[in-house]
């Protein structure tokens, strides 16, 4: 078995054409064939003699449209078996295979995850004459007819599949739980309101997820997450064929090592000058993992730019772009994670990195250019906010407010940057991501906020709101410390009682909603 599938890899490379022609030629049925334990690589000028027929063909992937490199393809109820090139082609040669029709299929690890099972087809066995078969992966429609029901299967509706392996060790997961989250739109009288969705599903014995009934063309965000570990929140859009593939590396949780107690001040003698002080020097963030990433930052036109910043989300872990555009990321958590790039001129992109600490991984990010922004005109007069009760609000005297212009000199990264700035609120660490709470008493500690986009609550989980908010898409915030500074309308069934952050988009702004015209 192993010395024929050597065979039919050695002999890849023969072309069809002329193998078919050389048996034409001179190839007497019957005549003897070398022993397969002596056999050598069959030379492109000659072709197999005596009971011998090529069956040669390529495999097509239906969902990438392109061709499918590494495919076992294998004649049924045979031992004939070849590996598709690069190109998708393969090439198999059988000896003292009886002339007849049979079934030629394959099989590929990727395929075999997903649970998708290609389609045989026939090929008739004819001594004298080669024979050629095309074999294709199921198209996208019918991989999305097959695993979601009526129900969640529609036009704008579609499916996102894919494995989730461990990092470390690159095997399949069972049982861990993939959430997909996405802004929809609701209509709600004279307005329409962005309100944020989900759906999370668990990995199979094969570590396989599917989640149907995910928006087509619409951004959405996975993540990947067990009770040691989760992965970063990357960006899925399905496409209008209905289907997103997107495997997912798993790493578990980095330790939170607490920092080394100053040491005691070293005893001196009397009258002898004291030591001198140690220089202050800012915190270098602590390594996450033994992951590394290195790549280039570009231009559309492949122009390397220099000072580019490639920032890992949810975490501090920076790097800047030398003259070259290269940069290199060291000490990071192992696992699928989200990379921001942002340079100045360009628009920021954001780049999923499978990081395993088994090699490094490589990005090659590629930043399209801003539109050209024409000078800004002086104006006399500043106009009031353009969200219903913003200024109202402002004026009681309770809360903190932000707007766009405040936002903007900030040159905040993240979301939760901007609330770093405000008194009475600290944003810390827990192990997974940046979390906002409200400073309290040291016996009542810290206390979370909770959270409100364009007028609607929104439960956060952990870093959520960095993943589904940007600085670039805020129009104004209002920052409320407690239950008694909060309109009733920022009120949750708890009265808010660690306080609320109200957020609003700018597509939001203008919209008129009954949610938010009133004021307190």
């Amino acid at each position: 078995m192993v010395r024929s599938l050597l065979l039919a890899t050695l002999a890849c490379t023969v072309a069809v054409n002329a193998s078919a022609q050389a048996i034409k030629k001179g190839t007497t049925r019957g005549a003897p064939t070398p022993a397969s334990s002596t056999a050598a690589p069959t030379d492109t000028a000659t072709a197999p003699v005596g009971d011998t027929v090529v069956v040669s063909g390529f495999v097509l992937d239906s969902l990438r449209e392109l061709p499918l490199a590494g495919a076992t393809v294998l004649i049924s109820n045979t031992t004939f078996t070849g590996i598709t090139d690069p190109s998708g082609r393969f090439r198999i040669l059988t000896h003292g295979l009886p002339d007849g029709l049979y079934q030629v299929g394959f099989f590929h690890p990727t395929l075999d995850s997903l649970g998708i099972s290609p389609p045989t087809q026939p090929v008739v066995i004819e001594h004298g004459r080669a024979s050629f078969v095309q074999l294709y992966v199921p198209s996208a429609q019918t991989v999305v007819a097959s695993v979601c029901p009526d129900s969640s299967r529609t036009e704008s509706r579609g499916l996102v599949m894919g494995v989730v392996r461990n990092a470390s060790t690159e095997k399949p997961m069972t049982g861990v739980r993939v959430v997909l989250m996405w802004t929809g739109v609701s209509v709600a009288g004279n307005s329409v309101l962005k309100v944020p969705q989900a759906t999370s599903v668990l990995t199979d014995d094969m570590g396989t997820f599917r989640a149907c009934g995910v928006p087509t063309q619409v951004v959405a965000r996975l993540q990947a997450r067990t009770s040691t570990g989760a992965s970063g929140w990357i960006e899925v859009s399905v496409p209008p064929n209905g289907l997103a593939l997107r495997d997912v590396l798993l790493g578990e949780r980095a330790a939170v090592v607490a920092s080394a107690p100053p040491a005691p001040p070293a005893t001196t003698t009397p009258g002898a000058p004291a030591p001198p002080k140690p220089q202050a020097t800012a915190p270098k963030p602590a390594p996450l993992g033994s992951a590394v990433l290195t790549g280039h930052v570009t231009s559309t036109e492949g122009k390397p730019l220099e000072g580019a910043m490639v920032l890992l989300l949810g975490t501090q872990l920076s790097a800047r772009s030398n003259v070259d555009g290269a940069f290199r990321l060291t000490g990071l958590p192992a696992g699928t994670q989200s990379v921001e790039v942002r340079e100045i001129g360009y628009s920021p992109k954001r780049f999923a990195v499978d990081l395993t600490p088994r090699r490094p991984s490589t990005l090659a990010a590629t930043l399209d250019e801003r539109t050209t922004v024409l000078k800004t005109m002086e104006i006399t007069a500043k106009r009031g906010s353009e969200i219903a009760g913003f200024d109202q609000r402002k004026k009681s005297g309770l809360g903190y407010y932000m707007d766009r212009d405040q936002i903007e000199k900030s040159a905040s990264i993240s979301t939760t940057d901007l609330f770093r700035q405000v008194p009475g609120l600290t944003v810390a660490w827990d192990g997974q991501g940046y979390q906002v709470q409200v400073n309290r008493t040291s016996n009542a500690g810290m206390c979370p906020v909770a959270y409100y986009i364009d007028g609607s609550p929104f439960l956060s989980l952990g870093d959520d709101i960095d993943q589904i908010v940007r600085p670039d898409d805020i129009a104004a915030i209002e920052v409320y410390k407690s239950s008694a500074e909060t309109p009733m309308q920022f009120q949750g069934s708890d009265g808010g009682p660690c306080g609320t952050i109200v957020i609003w988009t700018k597509r939001r702004v203008g919209n008129t909603g009954p949610d938010s015209s009133g004021d307190n």
